[in-house]
This record gives structure tokens, sequence and C-alpha cells, in this order.
């Protein structure tokens, strides 16, 4: 959480506004011309939310004797709107927190807050559908890393049922030559089963299982020998860069990321993309860098992307 120390207030109400469900949430309010009942000041700088946190590393963590505790404490703070956010890894909302029956106890879980972060950073690819406020280089490098410490930490869950899904207008046919995948090190993805194509406005049929990532690879013959890979591994990715180096591959001699991939499902047909612009009947890309899907929605043979949402 000390991040949001280092963002602005604006980038931080639209988080919090997300995991709260209040979108009209305001960390300060700034007033012109306050009428009081014996002065009226040029303007007020005013804060009437007080918003704290419990936050568990550990499933099934939460203590409810704990929380009536900062319930009581929270009753003092005297603030408008009071929230005691109770952040955990857990998949389902803990039993401690449905028997509550205070409104001001929420449940989030780190995944909520991924999906929240990774929202507000789609802005940096300039997507002109969403809010103007968008995170200078310093925030958004801030935010990746609180999202890479997340997934370092294994607080997600559900990742047996998860699909990532890549942009894939190079990925796909170097995925048919090599079996690999391939991105920029240091990019951070969730815990996730299997990993899906989209390119030509379209999912393909292909989902191969995910064996592991490996980051930080030179593609290069004596790179790949350095690498820390099992034999297999470094097998299959010598001979795709040995077929780099030959076909002259911007690839050659990057440094990247690798994901290892097995077989996994085949599709009987290609999902389409029916996506549209919140505001017109434009189509839009599904993926945008990459996205997660449902892996048992794929398995049930969807003919649009909408399903998949």
């Amino acid at each position: 959480m000390a991040v949001f120390e280092h963002i602005s207030n604006a980038l931080t109400e639209d988080i919090l506004g997300v995991l709260l469900d209040e979108s009209d949430l305001s960390l300060l309010s700034f007033d012109n011309q306050v009428v009081g009942v014996e002065s009226v000041p040029d303007a007020a700088i005013r804060s009437s939310v007080s918003v704290w946190f419990e936050t568990k590393t550990e499933r099934d963590a939460v203590n409810q004797g704990q929380l009536e505790r900062h319930l009581a404490e929270l009753e003092r703070d005297g603030a408008e709107l009071q929230r005691l956010v109770v952040l955990t890894p857990d998949e389902k909302l803990p039993r401690e927190v449905e028997g509550a029956s205070d409104e001001r106890l929420v449940w989030v879980n780190f995944d909520a807050l991924v999906d929240a972060v990774e929202s507000l950073l789609e802005r940096v690819r300039g997507n002109t559908e969403t809010s103007t406020v968008i995170p200078t280089e310093r925030e958004a490098f801030l935010l990746r890393e609180l999202v890479r410490f997340i997934y370092d930490e294994d607080l997600t869950g559900g990742s047996e049922d998860r699909v990532l899904v890549v942009a894939a207008r190079k990925a796909w046919p170097e995925f048919h030559d090599h079996g690999l995948y391939f991105c920029q090190p240091g990019r951070s993805f969730r815990n996730a089963s299997h990993l899906a194509f989209y390119t030509d406005g379209e999912v393909k049929r292909e989902i191969p299982h995910i064996e592991e990532f490996v980051d930080d690879i030179v593609l290069t013959e004596d790179g790949v020998e350095q690498a820390d890979l099992t034999d297999e591994q470094r097998e299959r990715l010598i001979a795709a860069v040995e077929e780099m180096r030959e076909n002259g591959a911007e690839r050659y001699g990057e440094e990247q990321q690798v994901a290892f991939l097995g077989e996994g499902i085949e599709l009987e047909r290609v999902v389409e993309n029916n996506k549209t612009a919140s505001d017109s009947d434009r189509r839009v890309a599904f993926v945008q860098g990459h996205r997660y899907v449902s892996l048992s929605a794929l398995e049930d043979e969807p003919e649009y992307t909408s399903i998949l949402e």
C-alpha cells in the first residue's frame, strides 16, 4: 500500500473507486468561496474520507475479532465516509466478512487490485476510452512493481482456470515456428494454466499449456547456454535461436522473456472478436497487450469474444 503514497490523488481515487465500487469517491475536495455561518473564505481543501486497510498474505487468515476492533476504532475517526478494506488472497468472500453486518466493511482480493491497476496502466498505451488521468513514467513503474510483487508472492488465485490471452501479430507465427512465446523482459503476468493468441480479429484455436516463464534470456547460442534452464528447455530454445539466426529474425540477439509451452487444448473454431467501443458500434481490439479469460469458458466453444468478457 506504500505505493499509494507516491502516486497522485487522482490515480489513488480511481483505484479505490473501482475496489470500493464507489465511482464518486473523492479523497480531497477543492472548493472556492466556501459559505460558512459567519465567514466566506476564498477557498478550502477538505477531506471527509477515511479508508483503512487490513491486509492478509495468507489464505483463510481473516480474524473477526481484529476486524471488530478496527471498526470500533474507525468509528472514532469522525470522517463522513468510513471504509475498512480487507485485502486478502482468498478467492471467495471470507466467512468472517460475510457474517458482518457493518456496511463500512469491504472485502477485496488481490485479483481485483491487479485488475484495477492493470486497467489504469492501459492508459499508458493511449487508450482514448479511458479517463485522461494518465500515470507518469515513475507512477507507471511503481504500479508495475506492485503488480509484479503480487504475482511473485502468489497472491492471486484461480490459475487453473485462467488463460493468458496475448496480442499476437508476431507471437502467433513464432509459436508455430518454435512452440514458444517471446516477450520483453520484466513483463509481469498472473499465474495462468494456458496461453491463447489473439490476432486477425480472433482468438486462435490452439491454446497451449504454459509450462514455465523464464526471464532475461539473451537469444543467442551463448546466451541460451548461460541461462538457467533444464536440458529439455535449452535444447528447444537453442533450436529456435539457430533458426532465428539463419532467417535473420529481429529477435535474434535480443534479451527476452520466454514462455515454454506444451500440449494444451484445441478449439473446434476460432473465437471471433465482436467487442465494440462503449460509446459507439465501432469495433475495438479484444486484447491490447494481454488480458485473461476463463479456460472453462473457452472449452464451451464460444463463437464470439463477448462470451469471454
